[in-house]
């Protein structure tokens, strides 16, 4: 039970709740949502056969869409070092930039 003593004290809950939702925004920005893109860049990896050694964010890509930009690095199911740049979003799957997809070989750029 809240006991109220002065009218000004609801005053605070305002700030606190909006308080709480920055920090709950914040937590999902930049802990949630990259998480999840580093997930489905790995299972998009391993499905084609590589096996994942680094994704790092590239923070300021300006790609001007919705979709975050990762640097990737990885062995190929043939056994070469790959780095390769690609962009993923929760709604467009991952798309590879720059260097050929997991899969290598013949398959086209923009796997997903």
């Amino acid at each position: 039970m809240i006991l109220l003593l002065e009218g000004d004290v609801t005053s605070y809950f305002g700030p606190i709740f909006f308080g709480f939702w920055v920090v709950v925004i914040f937590l999902f920005v930049f802990v949630a949502i990259p998480k999840m893109d580093r997930q489905r860049i790995r299972e998009n990896i391993d499905s084609h056969g590589g096996k994942v050694i680094e994704i790092l964010s590239v923070w300021f890509a300006g790609n001007g869409r919705s979709a975050r930009t990762y640097d990737v690095t990885y062995i190929s199911r043939n056994g070469q070092r790959v780095t390769a740049k690609c962009i993923t979003s929760m709604t467009s799957g991952v798309q590879w930039l720059i260097d050929k997809p997991p899969g290598s070989g013949t398959e086209s750029p923009d796997l997903q």
